[in-house]
């Protein structure tokens, strides 16, 4: 069996979850708060903005928190399918090659993501409509499409390595809470280490990407180097994506 059918074979059971509707909700969530910074907006804000600016403070709450969050939630939905349904000896009874399973879920779980990323920027558009109803003189100009699509696939790039340590560990556990709250305790850390603590190793720190992405914005002081954070995620993601493919063929990690 190839592997379009087994990742054929994936999607068709997001029917049976509320991976669709998370997404659709995460999505649309820093968009609305945006829906309510414009109705309250102060009559004295500056006017003719570019509408580049619309999407890029859009991408501040996405970046910092949503999407780290959306990834750690739809991780852990996808992947306790199977210990839900109690499915893996069927599954892997199937004539599918092991590679080919643990491909299609990992792949599954990058379609999401990317649904996610494109969900919001139809909100962020929605918004901006809004924007220029309520305020028509606020925004002014051309709209930078490609800004809004390498500043979307920087953003995707910083977060694959997390989505790799959550599909090792959401792989890892029967208990959907053990990978739940191991990353949301491993994101909360990502701010503790940089503004509390204050180490440097944040910079090297797979969960902190894509905050650190966006930390410029409101902290001019800081030096972004998005570069070497994307390799990192790069490399993040190989290596977790090795690791949970060797359990996935040695241990019993299906349950």
């Amino acid at each position: 069996m190839s592997l379009t059918i087994s990742l054929r074979s994936e999607t068709l059971k997001l029917k049976r979850t509320l991976s669709l509707y998370l997404c659709v909700l995460a999505a649309a969530f820093g968009p609305f708060m945006s829906f309510l910074e414009y109705i309250d907006m102060d009559p004295a804000a500056p006017k003719g903005l570019p509408w580049i600016d619309h999407f890029m403070r859009g991408r501040e709450p996405l970046c910092a928190a949503l999407l780290p969050l959306y990834v750690i939630l739809i991780c852990t939905l996808l992947l306790q399918i199977e210990y839900r349904d109690k499915t893996w000896k069927q599954v892997l009874s199937s004539p599918q090659k092991m590679i080919n399973v643990f491909l299609a879920k990992f792949i599954t779980l990058q379609l999401m993501i990317l649904l996610f990323l494109l969900g919001f920027n139809l909100f962020m558009a929605i918004t901006a409509l809004v924007a220029e109803v309520l305020h028509p003189e606020l925004y002014n100009g051309k709209i930078d499409f490609y800004k809004i699509f390498t500043t979307n696939a920087q953003s995707y790039i910083l977060i694959i390595g997390v989505s790799a340590v959550q599909f090792w560990l959401s792989l890892r556990f029967k208990n959907f809470i053990a990978p739940l709250a191991i990353g949301f305790g491993l994101w909360f850390l990502a701010p503790m280490m940089l503004f509390q603590f204050k180490w440097s190793i944040v910079e090297q720190y797979p969960y902190a990407f894509t905050m650190l992405s966006v930390l410029p914005s409101f902290m001019p002081t800081f030096k972004a180097n998005a570069i070497s954070y994307q390799l990192y995620s790069i490399a993040t993601a190989v290596v977790f994506l090795s690791l949970a493919f060797v359990e996935f063929k040695t241990r019993k990690i299906r349950g």
